[in-house]
């Protein structure tokens, strides 16, 4: 009974959520990228067989080759994406209701998760492939397709482990970009070692009981976690933080901004969420891997200027999309004084550009795929600066999302975060350079394109005033909208 009561607060609460038609475009939003997700999961799980063949491998050691990146993929998206199994938890504490119902509900709820069901679709297409196309007998396919969707499963309830682990996203982050280059230029063959996992899975069939025991001990480890850390003294009590000082009377060069861009610094790098942020953006620059080592998409223009644009935007969108919402905590209180709004914004732009500029020179290792792929990262770089921080800037002022700067959600945020307006004003920043740098290649030679694409990239920091003088009146004119939606 509880349980429906639980799920029955929970739709309630789902229903007092914004409007009827933003929710229904969040949702068609939210369906449209999740089944590009199930789509390119499912495919991977089964079209690792015809991969291996296409590589020249037998598909069976090919496929136990490369699962270790299914694994590894789903982790990775899990951590990111997925949202931890949190509840009204302060409500609730103070009722009538036992921990061990709150706890078995939050763990119930994470077990529905969108992300579970993208890997029974996966088990389910690795099944058929097997029994189908490899003929394998079908206990057997049943048994490695059931071991391999419980391993992932699992991942469900590592994630959450993982979650509140503050120091495990940097060194994860770097150990598996690390795995990656190691495997991809042949130094060492990690998937020549994690294959007999995968291998001894197929092989062995009373491994499955061993996957259930692992599966169950983490199932176990979350209850505990979860019950120990559940009491109302952890959930109101903010847990004080000592934080280094470190000097930033260097910014004074700046004048009246000095003071905006020292709190945001301090903004971005003594909170979690911010924190992630800054995790975030050093690995959108690995974004372009995923396109200039394909042969199918490394000579595709929009494919180029698409990992270009994440490459040295990918702090730019996720700082700027969030103005003001990072400041929500206390933007009534300093909507009180007299803040003028140009500087306010002026100093998020300036970080957004300094941002831009360091992932632009910190991914001068592209220059390993050739100078040509670089000059098309400069450039793209160029016109980030000039023009999409202006439209991160605008899209901010329709975001008006409540952010808890001590939560380490996930990092693109909030559903609220995702309306139509912001929809709508994603696919500019996307689709205008693409659509520029495909017309002045196809007009232009190489090398007088990308000089132009620099220069009108150039062109839009020299109109910062008129652009400026736009998106100032903008926030004015969205000031009280804003002030409620943070009350």
């Amino acid at each position: 009974m509880m349980f429906k009561k639980l799920a029955s607060l929970e739709w309630k609460e789902s229903k007092r959520k914004g409007a009827l038609t933003q929710r229904v475009l969040m949702a068609l939003g939210k369906g449209y990228f999740g089944a590009c997700y199930l789509v390119v999961m499912v495919s991977m799980s089964a079209g690792l067989f015809k991969f291996a063949e296409e590589e020249g491998l037998d598909p069976f050691q090919g496929f136990f080759k490369y699962a270790i990146y299914l694994w590894l993929g789903d982790l990775v998206i899990r951590y990111f994406f997925q949202q931890m199994p949190t509840t009204l938890v302060k409500p609730l504490l103070i009722q009538n209701i036992r921990k061990k119902t709150i706890v078995n509900y939050c763990l119930t709820k994470s077990a529905f998760s969108f992300f579970n069901f993208v890997n029974l679709f996966m088990g389910i297409a690795l099944f058929l492939m097997l029994i189908f196309e490899y003929k394998v007998n079908v206990l057997s396919g049943l048994l490695f397709a059931l071991s391999l969707k419980m391993f992932l499963w699992a991942n469900n309830f590592l994630v959450q482990l993982l979650n509140h682990v503050n120091k495990f996203a940097l060194p994860f982050l770097v150990s598996f970009a690390g795995v990656l280059a190691l495997d991809f230029f042949k130094y060492v063959e990690v998937t020549a070692y994690t294959k007999y996992v995968f291998e001894a899975m197929y092989n062995y069939k009373f491994l499955l009981i061993v996957i259930a025991v692992y599966l169950i001990g983490l199932i176990m480890a979350c209850y505990r976690f979860y019950y120990k850390n559940l009491s109302l003294d952890s959930a109101v009590v903010v847990k004080k933080e000592t934080y280094t000082y470190y000097d930033l009377n260097f910014l004074n060069r700046f004048g009246k901004l000095a003071p905006f861009l020292k709190t945001d610094i301090k903004l971005l790098t003594r909170n979690k969420r911010t924190r992630t942020v800054l995790l975030m953006s050093a690995m959108f620059l690995l974004y372009g891997l995923l396109f200039f080592t394909m042969d199918m998409y490394k000579n595709n223009s929009f494919f180029t200027i698409l990992a270009a644009i994440m490459i040295t935007g990918g702090f730019m969108m996720l700082f700027g999309q969030y103005v003001p919402s990072w400041d929500s905590s206390y933007y009534p209180l300093m909507m009180t004084q007299n803040v003028p709004y140009r500087q306010y914004l002026e100093s998020k732009w300036l970080i957004m550009v300094l941002g831009t500029v360091v992932s632009t020179i910190l991914a001068s290792f592209y220059l390993f795929f050739g100078l040509k792929t670089y000059l098309i990262i400069v450039a793209v770089g160029c016109y980030n600066i000039g023009w999409n921080c202006y439209m991160s800037l605008i899209a901010g002022a329709f975001v008006r999302s409540k952010i808890d700067l001590s939560s380490n959600k996930n990092a693109f945020g909030d559903t609220k975060a995702f309306s139509a307006q912001t929809l709508l004003l994603s696919i500019p920043p996307i689709a205008i350079p693409a659509i520029l740098y495909w017309g002045l290649t196809s007009l232009l030679s190489f090398n007088l394109a990308i000089v132009i694409f620099i220069l009108i990239g150039l062109l839009g920091i020299l109109l910062k005033q008129p652009m400026f003088n736009l998106i100032e009146n903008l926030y004015k004119s969205k000031k009280y909208i804003t002030l409620k939606a943070y009350k």
